[in-house]
């Protein structure tokens, strides 16, 4: 990972769950003359670490980290990430039962 990718990348840590555009990214991140010569330079940025899957993206072209499955997440994880509905979540998981009768 190189400076311009682990700045992205912190960046987007302050932002959990929200997809965030590459404009407001570039402006954030970039200075004023990297801004003025292009205002989306850190698109290739932003896509090189998607195809490395270190982010995912939506149908507007905005970007996020990349989420945990649905099912990897437990209720105190979801706790602590707005984007994850509680309903997904489980607080028991049947393999941490073993050998419990069902029902």
């Amino acid at each position: 990972m190189n400076a311009d990718e682990a700045e992205i990348y912190e960046f987007l840590r302050g932002f959990p769950g929200v997809f965030v555009s590459v404009t407001e990214i570039s402006k954030k991140l970039g200075n004023r003359r990297r801004i003025e010569v292009d205002r989306n330079w850190a698109r290739p940025i932003l896509r090189r670490m998607e195809m490395d899957g270190a982010l995912e993206s939506n149908p507007f072209g905005e970007y996020r980290l990349r989420q945990k499955e649905v099912s990897e997440i437990n209720f105190k994880d979801a706790l602590s990430n707005p984007s994850v509905p509680l309903g997904d979540t489980t607080i028991i998981k049947i393999q941490d039962v073993k050998g419990a009768d069902t029902v």
